[in-house]
């Protein structure tokens, strides 16, 4: 999008960058509540980097605040990414072999050498 002016405002004690297409928005933002309203006329139709770029070269920002922010305006803006819960469904393993007990007594010698064919010698 184009527009025809550009400048800044103050809000609530914190200083905006405003673009426009018309002188009358100067009275709007005034009537919105706006303080310090310096809206300028653009040189011709500009994006609104363009329009930040004219007004840092042009000597608009003389004051370092204003400056800061115009130059955060054309600053890439990075949102912060909410995090996100994943679900995952996992299906329960089902045993492949069955092993039938005959008996349930056994030595411990038995059990020694079940334990070292299954675990190996540690």
């Amino acid at each position: 999008m184009s527009y025809s002016f550009a400048g800044t405002s103050v809000l609530k004690g914190e200083l905006k960058v405003r673009f426009a297409n018309s002188d009358a928005r100067a009275k709007q933002l005034a009537k919105l509540g706006d303080t310090d309203v310096n809206i300028v006329p653009l040189p011709h139709a500009m994006d609104k980097a363009q329009a930040v770029a004219y007004l840092l070269e042009s000597g608009f920002a003389k004051d370092i605040l204003v400056r800061a922010a115009l130059e955060a305006e054309v600053a890439p803006k990075v949102k912060a990414k909410a995090p996100r819960t994943v679900k995952v469904r996992a299906k329960v393993a089902k045993p492949k072999a069955k092993v039938k007990v005959d008996r349930t007594d056994a030595t411990e010698a038995e059990v020694d050498v079940l334990y070292s064919a299954v675990y190996g010698n540690q």
